[in-house]
Parts: C-alpha cells; structure tokens; sequence
C-alpha cells in the first residue's frame, strides 16, 4: 500500500479552513429558504418531518431499518429527519409513510 501523503495547503487555505470550522452550525430547521415557499409551507413541511421521526420514534423503529425500508441509506435519512435536508421529494414522502406504516395524504388548495 502507498503511503498516505497529505497536501499541503497554504497558509491562506489553512485560514480560511478554520474560519469555516469555527462558524456555529446554523440551525437549518429555524431557516426558510429565500423564496422556495411560503411561511405556512414552509412551516407544514417541518411538522410532518418531525411527525415522520415521532412516529419513527414511537414504534421503537431504528433509522437504519427505516431507511433501508425506504430504499435509501441512513445518512439521507437522517438529514431529513434532522432538517439538514429541507427539500424531500414527492416520491420520498410516500416511500416515508409506508416504511413506517403510515399512508400520506397530499392535498392541493387555493391561497
């Protein structure tokens, strides 16, 4: 095996590296996306991702066996569940519901 050999990175990198590590996480759950939907959307996606993790929660379900459930693999699933990913698919929410053995209803209204 070849021997690992780190690059070396310049002084300016090496700042600039810091800085970012140093920056607080932003909590992304607290953040809407500029202009992706309005605040009651917005507000209704979180609620049903926290519902999907209580309920995942309340059958004693791990998130490894609800994933591979889903057919996808845990860290995706664990960003949804955790807000890092705010952007779940209409084909994902449905494979959600049904590997925790649930059905979702999605409904359309006027503003």
């Amino acid at each position: 095996m070849k021997p690992t050999i780190k690059p070396k990175h310049m002084a300016e990198q090496r700042a600039e590296e810091e800085a970012i590590r140093r920056q607080p996480a932003a909590d992304p759950a607290r953040q809407r996306p500029a202009a992706a939907v309005n605040s009651q959307s917005f507000a209704a996606i979180l609620r049903l991702l926290a519902r999907f993790k209580a309920v995942r929660g309340s059958q004693r379900l791990k998130l490894a066996e609800v994933a591979e459930r889903m057919g996808i693999d845990a860290p995706a699933l664990s960003r949804l569940e955790t807000g890092k990913v705010l952007n779940p698919t209409l084909a994902t929410l449905p494979k959600w519901a049904e590997a925790l053995g649930e059905k979702l209803d999605v409904d359309l209204s006027s503003p």
